[in-house]
């Protein structure tokens, strides 16, 4: 009977860990959403996913006023790298907010509840945690494995063109790093044009680096970014939230 209340008590503690966490994550997500930035000549915008990957480039039609083409493939780096900078910021930001409010909240003559028996959990809620957990201790027991691969993808650079080998962008790791454009299609492309290029070859460059990463996307790895990758539906797989309702068609 003990074992069994030791393991309620440890998925309950696994449940609240997982709350309070997918919290201040979900916050620092909320505060980094669409990041953007601009270059320092106003006339190149970089916009970021959810992810923190480069997923829009805008181009000004009137940048030809402000740089030479050579000039142009800096300028989206370094609006890149003000957009990086500005999302983890924003990210930390809210992180630290959640958890501030998480301390405020916390009242000590208000103890976290323990599980009775006219406190019931959820089969279901008890079967995910579980296995979340197991996935959890799959996934630190080949963390020595993933956190070397991870160096070497992160000190290794690439290089990639969009479809029509019209722009040729370079990562380092997944920091846009280069920005080089074929010059005759350069000098007659309109912009929309250019950014739309530009995306094109940044986002087929994420797609061949996480082809070069093969642990990372296998198990254990890839199925707890299956369970975890979504916090309000993690909150109610666990039984922390209500569960959605199926979409209707």
């Amino acid at each position: 009977m003990s074992d069994a209340l030791d393991d309620l008590a440890e998925l309950e503690e696994l449940r609240r860990q997982a709350e309070e966490l997918s919290g201040r994550l979900a916050a620092g997500d909320r505060a980094a959403a669409e990041s953007s930035a601009w270059d320092s000549h106003e006339v190149v915008r970089i916009g970021l996913g959810p992810d923190g990957r480069i997923d829009a480039v805008e181009v000004l039609p009137h940048w030809r006023r402000h740089m030479t083409t050579e000039q142009l493939g800096a300028a989206i780096v370094e609006a890149a790298d003000e957009a990086a900078r500005r999302r983890s910021e924003a990210w930390a930001y809210g992180v630290s907010q959640a958890a501030t409010d998480d301390v405020d909240a916390r009242l000590p003559e208000q103890p976290s509840p323990v599980p009775t028996p006219t406190d019931p959990v959820d089969e279901s809620s008890i079967n995910y945690a579980r296995s979340l957990l197991y996935v959890l201790r799959d996934s630190f027991a080949r963390l020595d494995d993933l956190e070397r691969e991870t160096e070497r993808a992160a000190l290794s650079s690439s290089t990639t063109t969009d479809a029509d080998g019209r722009v040729r962008v370079s990562l380092n790791g997944e920091h846009l790093s280069g920005v080089n454009f074929d010059e005759s299609w350069l000098r007659s492309a309109h912009a929309p044009q250019l950014g739309a290029a530009v995306t094109e070859a940044v986002r087929q460059a994420y797609a061949d680096r996480a082809n070069a990463t093969p642990l990372r996307n296998s198990w254990p790895y890839n199925e707890l970014d299956r369970m975890t990758g979504d916090p309000a539906q993690l909150l109610a797989n666990l039984g922390l939230a209500p569960r959605q309702a199926p979409r209707s068609n």
